[in-house]
């Protein structure tokens, strides 16, 4: 019987398991493309930081193993030191739940993302062969070692049970939070393009120079006579703006189920003054309103990008000038004479701690 390569005995099934790693991730990155999606929807810069930030744990973990790897090999015992005393295989866990996800990331694809769990399958059956190869070299050792180290996680248990209920908790918490709010999370974070190209990262030159070449220039509003709307094409946001039933929050709330609210005490469109519309960025599942998400995506505003409302079927353009996230207590309604529209919601996402609040001015 031939005898391994020093290789081989040092690595394991990593070099075998890492190819098919390889196959799969590229087959889920082609239909990616080819389907134009499921893309996440963040932008090159944004992805690059966090593959970056992700390939240092990879790149820590792997010397780690390999440097106690090599001390093992070279007394021929059985390695539990250093990594291999947290989990019994540290590589292969580093690739699996660190490397592949940075690369779903990097490239922004849901599906190479989600390669990972065939990927781990793959692994796992790889392992299986060398885990049988290490209990006939080391017998009743390995077995003990296995009982009592996991192979991809550490036993928060045996560690510590406090610091195991922490994270179980911790858990629980953020599935259920990812539950509650999907619907805006999945807006949010999900993206198709079948044109192959992904328009967030390009810049927004065009979001309002167009308008300065059509008939708005110089007048405040042009004749629409559709229903009141607010449209951002940018965000791909079209809702109808309505006026609340009421001055108290629970009146709004109800209010915010209908659309875009014309919160009371604001100028309405049209008249001096600070136009003040909130909506959802986000609502539990039990709230069964299609107007739910309809700022979710506000924070994606820059400076530039252009706002519509048609009011008593004349149209108004704002053009967007700023934004803030501010405390509850700190969002007031300005008492200036100057024709302004503020768009309000919730913040961040599935929570009520904060407002983001975008500025825009009136294109005249």
């Amino acid at each position: 019987m031939e005898k391994p390569t020093a290789i081989f005995s040092l690595l394991g099934c990593l070099p075998r398991a890492l190819a098919w790693n390889f196959v799969i991730g590229v087959l889920a990155l082609m239909l990616s493309i080819s389907l134009g999606g499921p893309r996440i929807y963040i932008e090159l810069n944004t992805a690059i930081i966090v593959f970056c930030l992700l390939l240092v744990p990879y790149v820590a973990i792997t010397w780690w193993s390999i440097g106690a790897l090599a001390k093992g090999q070279a007394k021929e015992n059985l390695i539990t030191s250093g990594p291999y005393g947290l989990v019994r295989d540290p590589m292969y866990a580093a690739v699996i739940f660190i490397l592949n996800p940075a690369l779903g990331i990097l490239f922004r694809s849901w599906l190479l993302l989600l390669a990972t769990i065939p990927a781990y399958f793959v692994w796992r059956k790889c392992i299986k062969k060398e885990e049988e190869r290490l209990t006939e070299k080391f017998g009743q050792a390995y077995v003990d070692y296995q009982q009592k180290v996991w192979r991809f996680f550490p036993n928060l248990y045996h560690i510590k049970p406090a610091l195991f209920y922490v994270v179980a908790g911790l858990a629980i918490f953020v599935f259920s939070f990812i539950y509650l709010n999907y619907s805006a999370f999945y807006l949010r974070w999900v993206i198709w393009d079948s044109s192959g190209q992904i328009t967030y990262d390009k810049p927004n030159s065009s979001s309002f120079s167009g308008y300065f070449s059509r008939s708005y220039v110089g007048q405040k509003a042009s004749y629409n006579p559709g229903p009141n709307t607010i449209t951002i094409s940018k965000i791909s946001v079209r809702a109808p703006v309505v006026n609340a039933v009421g001055p108290s929050q629970s009146e709004i709330n109800q209010s915010l189920n209908q659309g875009v609210v014309l919160y009371p005490g604001s100028a309405a469109p049209g008249q001096a003054g600070e136009v003040f519309l909130t909506a959802h960025s986000s609502v539990f599942p039990w709230n069964k309103t299609e107007y739910g998400q309809i700022f979710t995506l506000l924070d994606k505003l820059v400076a530039g990008d252009v706002v519509s409302v048609v009011y008593n079927n004349y149209q108004y353009d704002y053009r967007i000038t700023g934004k803030a996230v501010l405390g509850p207590d700190q969002v007031k309604i300005s008492l200036t004479n100057e024709p302004k529209i503020t768009l309000m919601t919730c913040w961040p996402i599935g929570t009520a701690l904060k407002r983001l609040v975008v500025y825009g001015e009136l294109i005249k």
